[in-house]
C-alpha cells in the first residue's frame, strides 16, 4: 500500500495544490498504483475525483494512522512538523519515506528524499521539490494532472470568440473578494479595447449565493455570459485550458489555472507568494499597502489582461 499524509488544511485551494505531487508520487514511486490518503479533515469529495487515488480516509486519531502506516511500503508525508509518525514508521516498518520537513531534525534517519517547507514559494512547487529540482521538469509536473483530468471532460467553449474565465468567489469570505461587478467590468473593458466578441465564463461555488443571484439577473440581459457552478475538477481544468485568460481572486479553483500555466491574473489583498505561481504568463495585482482589495482599480487589471492577450507565444 502507498500512503500519503495530507496537511491539516480544510480549504479547497490547500488541497488542490497537493494534486501535482500526488500524481507524480503515484506514477514515479508507486508503479502507478492508486494512493491511500489520510486526512484529519473530511475532504474525500475532492480526492474521489482523481484516478490515482484509491481512497481518502478521514483519520481522527494518531493510532488509526499508525495502523494504516503498518501496511505501507511507500509513504509521502506532507505534514512538515510530523516527526513522531515518521520516526515510528521508519523504526517499525522501514519503508520508503518522501518527506516535507520544517527542519533537518533526524531527517537523515527517516527520509529517502525530502524538501524543506517554505512560505515564500508556491505551495504546489514546494511539494514537488521533494522529488524534482529542475525547473522545466517542475513546471511539467505541475500541469500534467490537470491536463489528464481535462481530457475526460466533455465541456466545450466557442473558440471563434475571446473567452475569459473569471473566478470572483473565495471560500475565505469578502476579505479576499475583489467583487463580481469589478470582474465583469474588467472583462467587458478587455472586449471593448480589443474590439472583439468576448464571452465571460463565471466560475462560482455552490455557497456563493449572492454572486449566483447577481449572475442569474445579468444573464437574462446578455448572451455573452455563462455561469459554471459547483463543477468537477476535470471541468475546471478544461475551462482553464480552453479559455484565453483567467482572472481570479485568491481562491481554490485558481490553482488549477495556475498549475496549467495558462495566461493568468491573480487578485490578492496582500503579497502571498505561497499561493501565487510566478511565470511568464502570470500577473499579480494587489492594493496599495493598508488598502482594501476592492480599491484595486479596473484599469490596472484590464491593462494586464490586454498585455497578456496581445503577447501570447
Amino acid at each position: 500500500m502507498n500512503v500519503v499524509l495530507l496537511r491539516n488544511r480544510p480549504h479547497f485551494g490547500a488541497q488542490i495544490t497537493t494534486i501535482p505531487v500526488l500524481c507524480f508520487f503515484s506514477e514515479h514511486c508507486c508503479q502507478k498504483k492508486p494512493l491511500v490518503l489520510l486526512s484529519k479533515n473530511n475532504v474525500s469529495w475532492i480526492y474521489s475525483q482523481l484516478p490515482w487515488v484509491q481512497e481518502c480516509i478521514h483519520s481522527k486519531h494518531r493510532v488509526d494512522e499508525l495502523k494504516q502506516l503498518n501496511q505501507c511500503e511507500n509513504l509521502l508525508n506532507l505534514r512538515p512538523n510530523n516527526r513522531f509518525l515518521m520516526i515510528m514508521y521508519k523504526a517499525l516498518k522501514g519503508g520508503q519515506v518522501y518527506d516535507l520537513v520544517a527542519n533537518d531534525f533526524l531527517i537523515e534517519l527517516t527520509a529517502t528524499q525530502y524538501n524543506k517547507m517554505r512560505d515564500d514559494e508556491y505551495r504546489a512547487l514546494n511539494y514537488l521539490k521533494i522529488f524534482i529540482k529542475e525547473e522545466s521538469a517542475l513546471l511539467t509536473a505541475l500541469a500534467t494532472p490537470f491536463q489528464i483530468l481535462a481530457q475526460s471532460s466533455s465541456l466545450q467553449v466557442e473558440k471563434t470568440q475571446l473567452n475569459l474565465l473569471l473566478m470572483p468567489g473565495g471560500g475565505a469570505g469578502e476579505i479576499k473578494k475583489w467583487g463580481i461587478h469589478n470582474f465583469i467590468a474588467a472583462g467587458n473593458a478587455v472586449a471593448t479595447q480589443l474590439n472583439k466578441t468576448c464571452h465571460l465564463h463565471i466560475l462560482l461555488g455552490p455557497d456563493e449565493t449572492d454572486e449566483i443571484n447577481i449572475m442569474t439577473a445579468l444573464m437574462a440581459e446578455s448572451d455573452n455570459l455563462s455561469l459554471h457552478t459547483n463543477i468537477p475538477i476535470k471541468d475546471i481544468a478544461q475551462l482553464a485550458s480552453l479559455c484565453d485568460l483567467t482572472i481570479a481572486n485568491d481562491c481554490g479553483p485558481s490553482h488549477i489555472a495556475q498549475c496549467l500555466q495558462k495566461p493568468y491574473i491573480g487578485i490578492y489583498r496582500e503579497l502571498n507568494p505561497e499561493w501565487f505561481l510566478s511565470h511568464a504568463l502570470s500577473r499579480k495585482v494587489v492594493p496599495q499597502t493598508g488598502q482594501d482589495i476592492k480599491t484595486i482599480n479596473i484599469e490596472s487589471v484590464t491593462e494586464h489582461a490586454i498585455h497578456l492577450l496581445e503577447n501570447q507565444p
